[in-house]
């Protein structure tokens, strides 16, 4: 199996199905390309006929570290190109609207096993999951280094930030760009439960929790699952719908300004110091 082929896995065991984050070398931070791919596998999910669950995980150190820009893919592009509205309604716009209501209406039950920190995009999206399992909150954190780059917030964090974290923790990650602590994530209600990093391996934890949650339902009325999903959501989703339109039509502006790829060139030279 080549590197593309296994990057993102995806499988159904039973009644559930499981996608897993495989690029732990690169700390599982996701091209454009890869992205598309979690997008496309979360679509499968939502539409297997014989399932109630779906598990998000990873191997190796992090959960995501976001957004992968090592390739340097823009440095490929030409001048042109790189400040256009077609090249950033393509690559920006249409895939993060399109990933984050992916997200945000999947009907199963939508839950990750987090084995390390989550940063960027991929912030944004953990937040929109319904159940978060950390293996050890010392080790876990949420980044949404977006003032740091330029940037303005993704998936819906604006709104999910808030609604999950609280005003004051919300400013803190998005105002100054800081990292919340799997701590103060416990504390606020948004991680479910945590295992003080008792698992030998990544590979451990999540099957851990796969056998937890398949437990849990095991004997639960799976019409009744979905349909309390759909009643919890009406109270979130106007928000999430506003923050998410909001969020890319700004995000464009920057990007057609220039301002992210300028930062991202000083950070790269170390003019500017990222917050990693």
């Amino acid at each position: 199996m080549s590197d593309e082929e296994s990057d993102i896995l995806y499988e159904v065991r039973d009644r559930t199905a499981i996608i897993t984050l495989n690029i732990p070398k690169r700390l599982n931070a996701l091209n454009g390309a890869q992205y598309l791919k979690l997008g496309k596998f979360l679509e499968r999910a939502n539409n297997e006929e014989d399932t109630v669950l779906t598990l998000i995980q990873a191997l190796g150190r992090f959960f995501s570290a976001g957004a992968n820009f090592a390739d340097n893919d823009m440095a490929k592009v030409e001048m042109s190109k790189l400040f256009s509205h077609e090249y950033w309604l393509d690559r920006f716009v249409a895939r993060n609207i399109w990933l984050t209501n992916l997200f945000n209406d999947h009907k199963k039950i939508l839950a990750a096993a987090v084995n390390g920190p989550v940063i960027g995009l991929s912030t944004g999206l953990l937040l929109l999951v319904d159940l978060v399992y950390v293996h050890d909150l010392n080790k876990f954190y949420l980044l949404a280094p977006f003032a740091n780059l330029g940037l303005v917030a993704e998936g819906a964090s604006s709104a999910t930030l808030f609604n999950r974290l609280g005003w004051s923790k919300a400013s803190e990650a998005l105002l100054l760009a800081k990292p919340i602590s799997g701590q103060d994530c416990y504390n606020a209600g948004f991680i479910n439960k945590h295992y003080d990093g008792k698992f030998s391996s990544t590979e451990e934890f999540n099957e851990h929790v796969y056998k937890e949650l398949t437990d849990a339902f095991e004997n639960l009325h799976e019409d009744s699952i979905l349909q309390n999903k759909q009643l919890l959501k009406l109270s979130r989703d106007q928000a999430i719908n506003v923050a998410n339109s909001q969020e890319v039509m700004r995000g464009l502006g920057k990007w057609l300004e220039g301002v992210p790829q300028t930062r991202f060139a000083q950070l790269a030279q170390k003019e500017v110091k990222h917050k990693l």
